[in-house]
């Protein structure tokens, strides 16, 4: 209920609320005032708001953060709170205390950063009516009262009072928007009350505690290494408050979660923050970050965020303990994370003194055994755990993740028509409810808004991934392997695989042959390029298995392998293996050394064509010596494929075919 008074000039403060106050004071320099109240359900759901209810602004920049605090799920709303627990006559109804922040609003509606103290309004009376006799007990010699920027607060010891101007605050929620927005969602919809609630309902109070972030509330904050604006804070507890609160999903869990090995690898790979571009990170308003998802192969996405995270683990290969007591898997654990995040013969460590040394110290007893359970990386340890992804995993990674032509001609176009930075960007970092009322609003002034500016660009987008392999997230995924086993596995040991800018080279190559496009057809043969690879033999439908998954990067591990052999065999002058010996070359165990494990990649692949699908309807009828040949004709076809460049015609340096032709499956 909000009121205005006739001493009070362009100002219109709510009735009061009364409660108790208190402060957290549990850090050094740092002191967090909060009110705690009753609210009637009535007055909760019409003056307090959540963050979707802030004007729409394409002007506003959102970090990743804050992007995830203003979005609603409405079906969770609806579905899971209104209907399976409100109107549940069976349930009994309890909601906990929901988290306000008041939050300063400037005359555009807009969410300030700090509370103005330079404007000057006159204060509110006490008490708010001349007739309430109770509200004027407050007007006190001993009480402590705080005007500030459209706020007012009144303590006496621990009892106290509250208003507030909502032309000049916003009570925002940064704890229980969705159980809020829910009861807001159950008086409106005209399915549920249709605007009314019923005399019982109207008696329930809501409890509610307000966080007040101003001096002359008893706020203190000495540190400042952090963002503690108004906004920066709120995000702060935001996290803090809902990130334990319940079984999140895997976006949120990497955007909230700092204590995460994969999530914080995974914040290095993206810009902060929306409208951002920078050369070594892709764009948040490119990268899917709205849901679970992991594809990216449609609409405008350069990446998700959750197929990030997969990459992130490929690459990591961390191996967690599968029993956090058992001190041989922890220890295998410890080895993987020094494996993967030490840097040179460094471990990781903090202080000085190594991830195995504080597990013995800390979580086992005087004989060694494990008597508390170790199953993450100790947050004091994460510092020297990200430093070591960021030398030896994020540079090659982003190497591959945006200079691969396909994603550096998206990124092209997208910095070509400002969609990063421009509203085009602006729009995509909006929430649902958000994006409508844009579109409404754009289209009403201009109709071909929504169409110029956002849905031209989408398509386009989505055009250059057409049937591409490279936006499929089962082939990025064996293409960071790939550049795993060169620029990680093998770097600095095996001179044949060459490093990243090779990786590089080569994709680009197959990517401009045409043979990185998932229909892509295999001359002479029946059967398209990537069938019994990763595809069906009756569609280019998509097999999405690990076994596929596997494939993949052996025959891009083949495919890279003859490329960077051939051309050490020229640049030795030496001939050119045929395409079936170059095959055999790579089935031999003596050559796993110099090619790694080329072999297990060779028999991977001829699993895959070993198939009565391969074989056909005669497959009972065939020799063993007929299917042979079979496997060895399209294998050695699907090699040539990628190496075609070398295997053409006016290749004057290949032997002939028929010269000594091998068995191929001898070493299967």
């Amino acid at each position: 209920m909000f009121i205005i008074s006739n001493n009070e000039d362009k100002a219109r403060y709510n009735k009061p609320l009364y409660g108790l106050t208190g402060t957290y004071t549990l850090s050094e320099g740092i002191a967090l005032p909060y009110f705690l109240s009753l609210l009637e359900i009535n007055r909760a759901i019409d003056e307090l708001e959540i963050a979707e209810q802030i004007p729409a602004s394409l002007d506003t920049e959102w970090s990743l953060k804050e992007l995830f605090q203003r979005e609603i799920d409405e079906k969770r709303v609806k579905d899971d709170i209104v209907k399976g627990y409100l109107l549940d006559p069976k349930k009994l109804k309890f909601f906990n205390a929901i988290t306000i922040v008041l939050m300063p609003k400037g005359t555009d509606g807009k969410i300030q950063d700090s509370f103005d103290n330079s404007a000057s309004f006159e204060t509110p009376p006490i008490p708010w009516d001349s007739t309430d006799h109770d509200d004027a007990q407050w007007n006190h010699s001993s009480a402590n009262i705080a005007n500030f920027s459209g706020v007012q607060f009144v303590s006496i010891g621990l009892s106290a009072r509250l208003r507030w101007d909502e032309d000049r605050v916003l009570a925002v929620a940064v704890d229980g928007q969705h159980r809020l927005w829910a009861l807001r969602t159950f008086r409106e919809d005209p399915n549920f009350r249709g605007g009314t609630l019923n005399t019982i309902e109207q008696q329930t109070k809501i409890p509610v505690m307000f966080v007040l972030l101003h001096p002359s509330a008893g706020f203190q904050n000495v540190q400042g290494e952090s963002d503690y604006s108004i906004r920066g804070i709120a995000r702060e507890l935001f996290t803090d408050l809902n990130k334990n609160a319940k079984t999140v999903d895997k976006a949120r869990e990497l955007i909230l979660d700092d204590k995460s090995i994969n999530a914080q690898c995974v914040r290095t790979l993206v810009t902060e923050r929306t409208a951002q571009d920078a050369k070594d990170r892709l764009p948040l308003s490119l990268v899917r970050w709205q849901d679970d998802s992991h594809k990216f192969d449609t609409s405008y996405y350069l990446n998700s965020l959750v197929h990030l995270d997969l990459l992130v683990s490929a690459a990591l290969n961390i191996k967690p303990p599968r029993d956090p007591m058992e001190t041989k898997q922890v220890k295998e654990f410890i080895d993987s994370i020094n494996d993967s995040l030490g840097v040179g013969e460094q471990q990781v460590q903090y202080e000085g003194r190594s991830l195995y040394q504080y597990y013995l110290e800390d979580y086992c007893d005087d004989d060694g055994e494990a008597d508390t359970p170790f199953s993450r990386l100790p947050e004091h340890y994460l510092d020297s755990a990200i430093k070591g992804f960021e030398i030896n995993f994020r540079p090659w990674l982003i190497k591959l993740l945006l200079d691969f032509k396909p994603y550096r001609n998206l990124l092209k176009y997208a910095r070509e028509h400002n969609l990063v930075e421009g509203t085009f960007g602006r729009f995509q970092a909006q929430t649902s409810k958000h994006k409508a009322n844009i579109k409404q609003q754009e289209n009403a002034r201009d109709s071909d808004w929504h169409n110029r500016e956002i849905l031209t660009h989408q398509n386009a987008i989505n055009g250059m991934k057409d049937s591409q392999w490279a936006f499929k997230a089962i082939f990025q995924k064996a293409m960071v392997r790939l550049g795993r086993l060169v620029e990680f596995d093998q770097k600095g040991k095996n001179k044949n695989l060459g490093n990243i800018d090779d990786v590089l080279s080569f994709l680009d190559r197959l990517y401009e042959q045409g043979i990185l496009k998932v229909d892509a057809k295999l001359s002479n043969h029946p059967f398209s390029l990537w069938t019994f690879i990763a595809t069906n033999q009756n569609s280019d439908k998509i097999k999405v298995a690990k076994t596929v998954e596997d494939r993949i990067f052996y025959l891009l591990c083949l495919w890279y392998f003859g490329t960077r052999k051939i051309k050490i065999d020229i640049a030795n002058g030496d001939a050119i293996l045929s395409k079936r010996k170059l095959l055999k070359f790579f089935s031999a165990d003596t050559n796993k050394s110099h090619w790694t494990n080329c072999n297990i990649a060779y028999q991977s692949l001829y699993k895959g064509f070993d198939t009565n699908a391969f074989y056909g309807k005669e497959h009972e009828q065939m020799s063993d010596e007929r299917k042979r040949d079979m496997v060895r004709d399209r294998f050695s076809a699907v090699l040539a494929a990628g190496l075609s460049e070398f295997y053409s015609q006016s290749s004057s340096q290949e032997r002939s075919e028929d010269d000594d032709e091998p068995d191929l499956e001898q070493d299967v």
